[in-house]
């Protein structure tokens, strides 16, 4: 599932002086909704996420997994990677015989340690002038995969394009483009139904249409459903979310038949600060995961737990702050 929001702007209610604000848009993202105002206005320059893995009944295991978010000076996310185990290579070691005094105390013994190779996973963002996002590259390993947006006055997406690409820079830190080859192009139509719901039309290569989708919003703009239609197949794809009075979003759902009947399920809670609290993740009525959410007198997220039941195990994160000035 993946779902273009860089056009869309609400005005929520609730006050924006919290690190996380959780968006209709985002809600079945991998990244954290990170408040863009707060993160400029606290002059946030990255943040580093410490991870922790602990199973039921065992001691708590660092195996150097690492979050990151680098944002520009007017906070938006300029870098965002990860890292996954790619393998895990198993080390056998030897201690030797112990002596004290000429008296062996301990025989040696042999013993093996878990020793890990990581992938790293991340994705650049560059902005125009009105602050939309006009290039979002991803690269997993040697491997670049790079969308390309165009947009129309009123800052609706008006075109998609999608590139394999190549640096030839020899630094990941550092892209020049070589070889791009092109995956994919679309250009999106758009009719206003009422001041209330649109529909989006999706053009592929040849101009035709493949999909449409239908939105609804609510009076502060905020999305409520929107619903997918594919011309020439069977495939629905439809969100739906809810609001609370001071306009937080409570709850997303989203279904679709694309490979069997699936549904997945957010639904979040928040403090007396108004900073959120409680998130719980379901999958077909199941709950596979909770998180809870730690955030200090200044409205900072400070930390975070993943419980999951089912594999009887948690996450644990500590976040670690770096400033402009």
């Amino acid at each position: 599932m993946q779902f273009i929001f860089l056009f869309l702007i609400y005005h929520v209610s609730v006050s924006t002086a919290q690190t996380l604000i959780p968006l209709a848009e985002s809600a079945f993202e991998n990244q954290l909704p990170f408040n863009t105002e707060y993160i400029k206005s606290h002059n946030i320059k990255s943040i580093t996420f410490d991870i922790l893995d602990k199973k039921d009944l065992q001691v708590a295991e660092d195996k150097g997994l690492l979050n990151y978010y680098e944002f520009n000076d007017i906070g938006l996310l300029k870098r965002f990677y990860y890292t996954s185990i790619a393998k895990i290579i198993q080390k056998e070691y030897h201690s030797g015989v112990v002596y004290r005094q000429r008296k062996k105390i301990s025989n040696g013994y042999t013993y093996t340690k878990n020793e890990y190779v990581f992938d790293t996973i991340s994705t650049s963002y560059l902005y125009n002038d009105a602050h939309l996002v006009k290039l979002k590259r991803y690269n997993d390993g040697a491997f670049y995969e790079s969308y390309y947006y165009d947009y129309f006055p009123d800052g609706k997406v008006e075109s998609e394009k999608r590139y394999k690409e190549t640096n030839i820079s020899g630094t990941k830190t550092e892209f020049k483009l070589g070889a791009q080859y092109v995956i994919s192009e679309e250009s999106y139509l758009y009719k206003i139904a009422s001041p209330r719901q649109y529909k989006k039309i999706c053009l592929n290569n040849e101009g035709r249409t493949y999909k449409e989708i239908i939105y609804n919003i609510n009076e502060a703009k905020q999305l409520l459903n929107y619903n997918e239609q594919y011309t020439v197949t069977w495939i629905k794809q439809e969100s739906n979310y809810t609001y609370n009075a001071k306009g937080q979003l409570t709850s997303a759902i989203y279904k679709s038949n694309s490979n069997g009947d699936l549904e997945q399920k957010r639904t979040y809670e928040y403090d007396s600060n108004d900073c959120l609290l409680t998130e719980k993740q379901y999958k077909n009525g199941v709950l596979e995961k909770e998180v809870s959410y730690v955030t200090d007198a200044s409205k900072k997220l400070t930390s975070y737990i993943i419980r999951d039941d089912a594999n009887k195990n948690m996450r644990i994160v500590k976040l670690y702050y770096s400033y402009w000035y």
